[in-house]
């Protein structure tokens, strides 16, 4: 996807992979937060005759959506504090808090999209001792704000100089002659603590035992936390996932090739994404990657003990798409082998795509929201019920959107146009096998979609608004076509909050 000449970027690819949590730092002898300013923090502190052992935080992001795939250079966001309380439910002001990494003193300035190392860890944040056991259900990781208060402390470089006119701590780069850079827009909620829920955290909760050592790493998803509003300003819409990881072993790896010839696919972009089904039995993404361009080898790191559903996708420096393969059922530590994709066959090898209108209103009233569209196909395993996957988006895709009030809306609406980029034809599915995964189809005909917008209050990690939340376009499929833009129905949000 891309940022530039389009109302969202490719952040969908973007602001992919800031699993932070690394370290626990000045958490002081109980693990309390110990109150002092900052965001808000609270000054109780869970009670207990014992305490875990080390904890250990780490981000990581792989940078899918960094050029050539997309338009950006750099994400730099400043972290400032990661906090942990035992209660999903609890106010950013309340008591219980523990500390996992204060960096007040010295915030760390990350860019998203630079490079991981070897273990899959973008950076370390830090480490810390004795805090309470007990299962943690709510996470919170603080920005420092881009005009901080007196008395907060800058990040010391400030990449974030390149800027015309003003000056801030989170920004993005464009990959254009100028570098421009612009000021990454932040809701109040990035000081208060971006909130990771259970919902966001793998098994629902990090779960700390008295004298045990515990990795915890937190996914910020650039590529998919990035909104372009129609002024060309940009803003954060945080997407967080959290869990507690092997940081040495858990990954799941392979190779992917063409069915036809099971070589790898040269100089094409290929996407795999490790999927778990959601409350509503939806397979969404957990962690994202791109496989190399010349071997086509991935790694999907760090991830959290559990089973996951892999689904490729490529598109070729020529134009040719490779349509999704699903393999159901993949455990953390598993290397998978290889992995086909079928290309587009025909006059035509173009990837499809889909088109679409969303609208927002508040009970009547005009008001804007964060959106998040997703392009979905049932499958069904072998011997299992029938289950929507999401799909890779090709560039192009602007999976991200904010409806704002514009002339083209409707009346009385706020409103926003989307493209996603497709795979035309179908998926060939598998369920895994150490002796060797066998897949079916894929099935004839053009591939069928269904288009999922899920609303969020604008600059706000997770938290819903609208309602309902999600909408999916109404039956019939939209139908892709290589080549093809394909229009689907207007989704249209009604009873959502006021705007950002």
């Amino acid at each position: 996807m891309r940022l530039r000449g389009v109302r969202v970027t490719y952040l969908y690819w973007l602001v992919c992979g800031l699993w932070v949590l690394a370290g626990l730092v000045g958490c002081g002898g109980g693990g309390g937060d110990g109150g002092g300013g900052g965001g808000g923090q609270g000054t109780g502190t869970p009670t207990s005759t014992t305490q875990s052992g080390e904890v250990r935080v780490t981000l990581s992001d792989p940078p899918i959506c960094k050029v050539p795939q997309g338009d950006l250079s750099h994400v730099w966001v400043t972290v400032t504090l990661v906090r942990a309380h035992l209660s999903n439910t609890a106010g950013p002001d309340d008591s219980g808090w523990v500390t996992l990494v204060d960096l007040r003193s010295a915030p760390k300035q990350i860019d998203l999209l630079s490079t991981s190392d070897t273990t899959c860890i973008l950076t370390m944040l830090g480490s810390t001792t004795g805090l309470p056991p007990g299962d943690y259900q709510q996470i919170r990781l603080h920005l420092l704000s881009n005009t901080p208060a007196s008395g907060e402390t800058p990040p010391s470089p400030n990449m974030c100089t390149n800027l015309v006119g003003t000056s801030g701590f989170n920004c993005v780069e464009l990959n254009d002659l100028n570098h421009t850079q612009q000021l990454i827009r932040l809701s109040s909620e990035a000081q208060t603590g971006i909130k990771i829920p259970p919902g966001q955290i793998t098994g629902g909760a990090i779960r700390l035992t008295a004298g045990q050592a515990a990795d915890i790493n937190i996914d910020f998803d650039a590529c998919r936390s990035i909104v372009l509003q129609g002024n060309g300003a940009v803003r954060l819409k945080p997407t967080l996932h959290a869990g507690e990881v092997a940081l040495t072993t858990q990954a799941i790896s392979g190779q992917v090739v063409d069915q036809t010839t099971r070589q790898p696919i040269q100089d094409a972009t290929i996407i795999v994404m490790a999927e778990q089904p959601d409350a509503d039995g939806i397979d969404r993404v957990v962690l994202q990657t791109l496989a190399s361009t010349t071997q086509g080898t991935f790694s999907l790191c760090p991830l959290p003990p559990g089973n996951y559903d892999i689904v490729s996708a490529a598109l070729s420096n020529t134009g040719v798409t490779y349509n999704a393969t699903i393999t159901f059922g993949v455990s953390a530590g598993t290397a998978m082998g290889t992995i086909p994709l079928v290309p587009e066959r025909g006059g035509n090898t173009s990837p499809g795509a889909i088109a679409g209108q969303v609208t927002t209103t508040a009970n009547g009233s005009v008001t804007g929201a964060d959106i998040a569209l997703s392009a979905l196909q049932t499958v069904t395993p072998t011997g299992g019920a029938p289950i929507q996957v999401t799909i890779p988006l090709f560039t192009g895709s602007t999976p991200n959107v904010a409806t704002e009030r514009t002339s083209g809306c409707p009346g009385g609406t706020d409103c926003t146009t989307y493209m996603l980029t497709v795979p035309p034809s179908n998926p060939l599915v598998g369920t895994f096998a150490a002796s060797g995964t066998v897949y079916a189809g894929p099935a004839g005909g053009n591939a069928s979609y269904s288009v999922n917008a899920q609303a969020f209050t604008p600059g706000t990690a997770g938290t819903s608004d609208c309602a309902p939340a999600s909408l999916f376009t109404p039956p019939p499929p939209v139908s892709a076509r290589a080549g093809t833009v394909s229009q689907a129905a207007t989704l249209a949000f009604t009873g959502c909050t006021a705007g950002f």
